[in-house]
């Protein structure tokens, strides 16, 4: 009997570090949505080229992107989200912060490439005006 109920709390235990993330965010359920009034990148160039503003967040707490179980940054072109490489959240402040990357979107003006799903940034450059909406 007691070889089952550890059996049953490793696999709750195990299958919770799998599924909660990082665990130390405390996501807002009213995100700040911090992006203003700006032109979008909304396509990116046939050779994968992106450069110009885009909506940067958390991708698994505001991108909704279901494949990540921990935060990453990402940026969102059109209605498709991408992981970013090249900087990371923790470099642009705390991301657990009131307008940190887990709690905001904000906007970036950003240069470089879209390979296999991955933004490959040359340049990324969080804006620092906060307009709300």
């Amino acid at each position: 009997m007691k070889n089952i109920t550890y059996l049953i709390l490793t696999s709750l235990f195990s299958i919770n570090l799998v599924f909660a993330g990082c665990g130390s965010c405390k996501v807002s359920k009213n995100k700040a949505a911090i992006i203003g009034d700006h032109n979008f990148v909304t396509t990116i160039a046939e050779n994968g080229a992106v450069s110009g503003l885009v909506k940067t967040s958390c991708g698994m707490c505001n991108f909704t992107m279901k494949n990540q179980k921990e935060c990453n940054l990402a940026i969102q072109i059109g209605e498709k989200s991408y992981l970013v490489q090249g900087t990371k959240m923790a470099e642009l402040g705390d991301p657990h912060a009131k307008d940190g990357m887990c709690n905001a979107v904000r906007v970036a003006n950003v240069v470089g490439n879209v390979k296999d799903d991955i933004f490959l940034a040359d340049s990324f450059e969080l804006h620092k005006k906060l307009d709300k909406n």
